[in-house]
């Protein structure tokens, strides 16, 4: 083995300037010597005195840290001669001794607040200080101490030059009392321990003393150093002639004391050392003796056993031997006898260090590895010195590691063999710093530590490894030296490393050096341990290739491998594309060898053939997993560099690469799986296990009983399988499922059947490596949730182990609890901020795991938080549903109507009204306000269901709509679906349902109402009923020749239209001559008004109103009402207001009231009563004949069919009965101021009115006539539409002239008769009553009746706009009689006349 080389890691990281200068001040005088060591354990600390200065610096970053300068008495300045790293109580600090000119003193150094808080008086020159405890009194960690040392309070080991040591008190528990080392307590010194040290103590303590107990009385010899070795409980103590002693501290009793071999050279340094399980209880002590104190070049190590009757575990968890039977020294070695090739002769050799570095393994945490007695799996001992040369100005330093372990792997030998050197002993490694010297120089090295942590070996290249792996040799670590100036960082490797550089740094050029690499690597301990007894000479170029490429592959130097791929790829030599075939072979036939061992290794796993797994099985594991991963890393170089490659040959290329990671991946989890003590699997089950296990039985049962109640629960509403778990097993495919119905009592369904089925998903290269992990993460929370002791440790260490997200982590967990109907935790983890966001498929499983289970608040509140996407109409609807099951109807609506298209409107406003029906929301949606087509759907969806619910909600709806004519329609429709059914209950609902449409139904004409009615009857389409029949024999017949009937042309229509213009003309002509007989003073009597008997009154009907002004009739309300309405006919000439016409409602026909003259004599002194017997009639104005009275009767003719009629206050019908009686008191007196013309008109009007009062009030359609005119005192039969060409009554439209004003016509006609004339203001309040009512009714007034009734008493013509009207034929045939009563009529009025 060559010599190892340390190489420097960091240059020189130099001390502050201030703590130089303080170190430098006293450099000059004889005992003014700059000393430092390293602090032990794990502070970063590292101290430096000189005289009375004390530095404390950083030993990683040289960082100053705390720095005092020491008081004496009678100003001299004492001397740091010794330090001791100490703690207490969370506080760091330092022992310090001092030397005074008449004596000495003991420190106890506080770092926090950089001064000295205890200080006692010593006697002698302190040499050496040893902390033995830092406890306060009796405890659990003192109760390996004597009795009366556990009554103090810390305890510290003082030696002094003549070989004094004392056990002194340093009173932690009185640290308020802080002193200075100018004020130092007295101590006082026990030969004996007394009796009573509690109470010797206190007093001591109130006396300004502290307690202090001689071990060692003075002998002669100084004590050069002291070491306490907490396992053995032993005081060693080391004197300048070479004897050592050790001190039991539970007995305060010697129990050796002997000189070592080397004589009487002081004992130096000692440290402690234990090897791994050595059943003699036996342990180890180095002691080192060295003369530099006094300038010699001696230097020897020597090794000292201890066996002990004991070896035992304290409550505190120390490992304590007790028992000291016997103390031999069974290994020594002379620095100086040539064991270390030098350049010269020693002129000078020193110590800088020793210290032991162990490490154990870590138990399983049973309880029986928890009380187990551990020792160290690696224990070695650090050693380091300086040698000086004569002809060397640079002084040589050196590290080396000896291996107690390997030492007994060695036989146990005394010594090295004559021609052995360090480099080549099997439990010693040697290194040389000579690179860190000449960085350093010419500052010397005061101390070297190496950091604990960095101590490894390499990785062993197989298992078993090879006999050179295990040598001191291979391992790797850090370290620091400590000089005056600063600290340097080195490393140490081991000569593996050292090789594995050598190959980076050779890369291809490898190819040349083959055998010297491979005889490199096998005296490394690279190789496999097969080669080890093969002589290199057998095997061939290629097989030492292979092995080498091996070794790369083991230790991980991939940079070898992926250099030497990247040139030959890069180069265009034929031998470099045969080199990258090699390799390419080599790494995939070293996949399947890898493979083959995996499944060897993982058989026992899973087949139950044993029941734990041993460390050899888990390093086996390891070290396959290793191999696939770098071998992966391998392939994907060849993918990255890969040039000149086929299409096939590149996609085998990616197969392999593939496939490797797979496998890779596979047994890092089988790995982990056999840690966490979950494999091997198929143990009985009928033993009881402490660990967690897998108990699919019991999981079975569970989620198949899930499954049920979700079954029961969903109610063909919902998907029963909705279960998180079952959701992310389909994602995975149906490879998955195939997988899981392999092996015996497999359903293909979450769980698996075995776990060996659970892991074989990380071979399926259809899944990604997410979903594989987060199937794992389930079923360990299954696992761990059935465990007797639950603890989440597992999953933490899974997530750790494969770098999975933190928020897959809780996302899984959510999804766990959810599927175990912890709903509220898991709606929390799933809102979690840290929370991996669900996908798609993801939200609208929970959402349908929370509705299906009745969880709709959840579900709404998930929505609201977390705001799925919406990407198809299903989950729009599936919104809905939640939304609507909560009752939020407005947020579904506002959801349809941001989501729907064209396309789906129709489906999601389907969807909207059943569930809306479904969960009785529909009165909640009818108040929303709908669009046309979203009208139209819904009473397409109301009418639709059979349900009568839903048409009364579209009866509802309608009405709300204002839409009362289907409502009328709907209703009864219902009401014949009534008839047929005998339930009460729907009897009930439809008396509550006519009340509000009996009211709603009053506004609507009665014909609208009937109208409705028949509609909603059903319709029977009669069967056609085919017979056949014999040819009818005719029988004798006799024609009559038939009545010629009038035939009315287009012609003749056109005649008569023109003959009433010719009218017009003539009235204009004759306005002279009528003007002179219209007086002022004359005037016609009114009409007695007769009150109709209640009982034969029937109720008023919507749309049959009766006017009724200021208490009585007025007399010109027809006319009013026939200006202002639209529908109405118009003669050429203006007419004038003074008739009132009344519509009565007949079974057959409409009755008109019109007063017929009839010829009687004239009567000017008497008037007609009214007969008992007559039906009282409504007041009624007066017949006027010739011109006016044709023009008015007409006029009144045709406001009769428009039925313009009153309405009362409020808008309401006005009755009959509600006429104001007083009306016909003030008719009556009009009548006796009429002549006795009008008393026999009246009596004519009376009798023809008396058969059709009786008659009941029904609608019927009204007939349209027009009634000729008068000409030359002639009276004509009344023209009728009838009597026209039914086409032409039906399609002939004409405008009617101009009216005009009342007052022009009043000046022109003639005073044969007269009207009354009323005041203005009366006239006034007429007008706008007719107004109201017009208003009221609804209609629309083409001309306002009260703008027109002003325009009567102004001066010139106001024209209304022109009127076009349409004869409409008449619904039916006038009824048998009414020509002659119209003949009959005609002709009265013609005698009047």
């Amino acid at each position: 083995m060559q010599d190892l080389q340390a190489e420097v890691t960091s240059s020189l990281l130099q001390f502050p300037d201030v703590t130089l200068q303080a170190l430098g001040e006293d450099g000059k005088g004889p005992d003014s010597v700059l000393c430092g060591k390293f602090c032990g354990g794990r502070n970063t600390l590292a101290w430096l005195a000189r005289g009375p200065q004390l530095e404390v610096v950083n030993s990683v970053t040289g960082e100053h840290l705390s720095e005092y300068r020491f008081s004496g008495g009678d100003q001299v300045l004492p001397t740091v001669r010794a330090v001791k790293e100490f703690s207490w109580q969370k506080r760091t600090g330092l022992l310090v001794g001092l030397e005074e000119a008449e004596g000495s003193v003991l420190c106890l150094y506080d770092l926090g607040v950089s001064r000295v808080v205890k200080a006692v008086v010593l006697p002698g020159r302190v040499t050496a200080i040893e902390a033995i405890s830092c406890y306060t009194g009796p405890c659990v960690s003192t109760q390996h101490l004597h009795q009366s040392l556990r009554w103090l309070f810390g305890v510290a080991a003082v030696a002094t030059d003549d070989g004094h040591v004392l056990l002194v008190d340093l009173c932690l528990d009185g640290l308020s009392g802080s002193q200075s080392e100018v004020e130092a307590s007295d101590l006082e010194v026990f030969f004996s321990i007394p009796a009573e040290v509690p109470e010797r103590r206190a007093t001591g303590t109130r006396e300004g003393r502290r307690l202090s107990f001689q071990l060692q009385a003075p002998s002669g010899p100084a004590v050069s150093t002291l070491c306490y070795i907490r396992r053995t409980n032993q005081l060693v103590v080391g004197f300048s002639d070479g004897y050592l002693s050790l001190w039991n501290m539970k007995t305060l009793k010697r129990e050796h004391h002997a000189q070592l071999v080397g004589g009487r050279i002081p004992v130096y340094a000692v440290t402690f050392q234990e090897p791994e399980n050595d059943p003699r209880n036996c342990c180890y002590l180095w002691a080192v003796q060295s003369a530099q104190e006094s300038g010699g070049d001696i230097v020897s190590f020597h090794l000292l056993q201890l066996a002990f009757g004991d070896r035992k575990r304290l409550a505190s968890g120390q490992v304590l031997y007790e028992g000291l039977e016997s103390c031999n020294e069974c290994y020594s070695l002379d620095l100086t006898g040539g064991i270390v090739p030098l350049r010269g002769q020693i002129r000078n050799t020193k110590l800088l260090s020793c210290q032991t570095i162990e490490k154990f393994c870590h138990h399983d945490g049973s309880e029986e590895s928890i009380n187990e007695v551990i020792s160290p799996e690696t224990s070695v001992s650090v050693f380091s010195w300086q040698v000086n040369t004569y002809g060397q100005g640079t002084p040589s330093t050196f590290l080396c590691v000896f291996d107690i372990n390997r030492w007994y792997h060695a036989q146990m030998p005394d010594s090295l063999r004559a021609e052995e050197f360090l480099h080549d002993c099997p439990y010693f490694a040697l290194w040389s710093l000579d690179a860190v010297t000449s960085v350093t120089s010419p500052t010397l090295i005061l101390d070297v530590v190496v950091q604990e942590r960095s101590l490894s070996r390499g990785v062993p290249p197989s298992h078993p490894p090879p006999e050179e792996f295990f040598h001191p040799g291979t391992y790797s670590f850090d370290g620091t030296c400590l000089l005056s100036s600063g600290v340097v960082h080195m490393t140490c490797t081991g000569f593996q490393k050292e090789t594995l550089k050598l190959l980076k740094k050779s890369g291809p050029s490898i190819i040349k050096a083959i055998p010297e690499t491979y005889n490199r690597c096998l005296v490394a301990g690279l190789l496999s341990p097969r080669l080890s007894d093969v002589p290199p000479s057998s095997l061939s170029q290629e097989e030492q290739f292979e092995a080498i490429l091996s070794a790369a592959v083991r230790t991980g130097c991939l940079a070898f491998l992926t250099g030497c791929i990247k040139h030959w790829a890069s180069e265009e030599q034929p031998s470099s594309a045969a080199n990258l075939r090699f390799v390419l072979a080599w790494t995939w036939n070293k996949v399947i060898c890898t493979k083959d061992e995996l499944d060897q290794t993982c058989a026992p796993l899973f087949d139950g053939s044993c029941n734990f797994v041993d460390p050899q099985t888990l390093r086996s594991l390891q070290q396959c997993q290793l191999l696939l991963t770098n071998l992966g890393r391998v392939l994907d170089c060849f993918l990255t560099e890969a040039r000149e490659l086929t299409e096939q040959g590149f996609a085998n290329l990616r197969k392999k690469q593939v496939v490797t990671s797979l496998v890779s991946l596979y047994v890092q989890v089988v790995t982990w799986f056999c840690r966490s003590s979950l494999l091997p699997e198929g143990l009985d089950d009928d033993v009881p296990l402490a660990r967690p296990f897998y108990n699919y039985p019991l999981l079975q049962s569970y989620y198949t009983g899930r499954r049920q109640q979700l079954g029961r629960l969903s109610r063909g509403k919902w998907d029963s399988h909705c279960l998180m778990i079952d959701g992310m097993v389909s994602q995975l495919g149906e490879q998955a499922e195939k997988l899981w119905q392999r092996d015996e009592g497999g359903t293909g369904k979450y769980p698996p059947a075995s776990l060996h089925a659970l892991l074989d998903l990380y071979l399926l290269d259809s899944i990604e490596e997410s979903d594989k992990h987060a199937i794992t993460i389930y079923l360990l929370l299954d696992i761990m949730h059935s465990s007797p002791n639950r603890t989440d440790a597992s999953i933490d260490s899974f997530r750790t182990a494969f770098a999975i997200p933190w928020g897959l982590v809780k996302l899984i967990q959510g999804f766990w609890l959810l599927d175990h109907k912890d709903y509220e935790n898991s709606l929390a983890l799933l809102f979690h901020s840290a929370t991996m966001r669900p996908v798609s498929w993801q939200h609208w499983r929970v959402l349908e795991c929370l509705m299906c289970q009745g969880e709709h608040r959840q579900a709404l509140r998930y929505i609201q938080m977390m705001k799925p996407p919406m990407s198809s109409s299903s989950e729009v609807r599936f919104s809905l549903r939640v939304l609507l099951s909560n009752r939020c109807v407005v947020e579904a609506w506002d959801l349809l109507h941001r989501h729907s298209t064209k396309l789906n409107m129709e489906e999601l406003l389907k969807h909207l009204y059943e569930i809306c029906q479904e969960v009785g929301l529909m009165e909640d949606l009818l108040k929303l306000p709908f669009t046309v087509t979203e009208q139209e759907h819904l009473e397409k969806f109301l009418q639709t269901d059979a349900d009568v619910q839903s048409h009364e909600l579209l009866l509802a709806h309608r009405l709300q709509r204002a839409s009362y004519n289907p409502a009328l329609q709907l209703n009864q429709s219902l009401q014949v679906r009534l008839m047929n059914d005998r339930d009460p209950r729907l009897r009930e609902r439809a008396v509550a349902r006519n009340s509000p449409l009996d009211r709603c139904g009053k506004i609507l004409p009665r014909v609208q109402r009937n109208l409705a009615g028949e509609r909603a009857k059903p319709y029977h389409v009669p069967s056609p009923v085919i017979r056949e029949v014999s040819r009818p024999t005719p029988l004798l017949t006799v024609t009559n020749k038939a009545n010629a009937a009038n035939v009315h042309t287009r012609a003749t229509f056109i005649s008569k239209v023109l003959s009433k213009i010719e009218e017009v003309c003539i009235g204009k002509k004759q306005k002279a001559h009528v003007s002179q007989r219209d007086s002022p003073g004359a005037t016609e009597p009114a009409v007695r008004a007769h009150r109709l008997p209640d009982a034969e009154l029937p109720d008023a009907v919507v749309g049959t109103p009766v006017a009724k002004l200021g208490g009585r009739w007025h007399t010109r309300e027809g006319t009013q009402n026939l200006l202002a309405d639209t529908e109405s006919l118009s003669t050429r000439e203006d007419t004038q207001s003074g008739e009132k016409v009344e519509l009565l409602d007949t079974p057959r026909r409409r009755a008109r009231r019109i007063p017929h003259a009839r010829p009687h004599k004239r009567d000017t002194g008497e008037q007609t009563p009214a007969q008992p017997n007559e039906e009282p009639t409504t007041p009624r104005a007066a017949v006027r004949t010739g011109r006016r009275g044709r023009k008015r009767r007409s006029i009144l003719e045709e406001s009769a069919g428009e039925e313009a009629f009153s309405q009362g206050p409020g808008g309401s019908p006005l009755l009959l009965e509600d006429i104001n009686p007083a009306g016909r008191e003030e008719t009556s007196r009009t009548l006796r101021e009429r002549t006795p013309r009008t008393r026999s008109r009246k009596a004519a009007v009376h009798q023809k009115l008396s058969a059709e009062e009786n008659e009941s009030f029904l609608f019927s359609p009204p007939l349209t006539k027009q009634t000729k005119k008068f000409e030359a005192g002639k009276a004509d039969h009344p023209v009728q539409l009838t009597d026209l060409d039914p086409d032409l009554s039906s399609q002939i439209v004409f405008s009617l002239p101009l009216l005009r004003s009342r007052r022009k016509n009043l000046s022109s006609i003639s005073q044969t008769l007269k009207e009354p004339e009323l005041p203005a203001k009366e006239e006034e309040e007429d007008t706008k009553s007719v107004g109201k009512q017009k208003l009221e009714r609804g209609r629309t007034a083409k001309s306002n009746p009260k703008k027109a009734s002003k325009t009567t008493r102004k001066e010139g013509p106001r024209s209304p706009p022109p009127v076009e009207i349409k004869f409409i034929s008449p619904f039916a045939s006038p009824v048998d009689g009414t020509k002659s009563k119209q003949k009959e009529t005609a002709g009265a009025a013609e005698r009047t006349l």
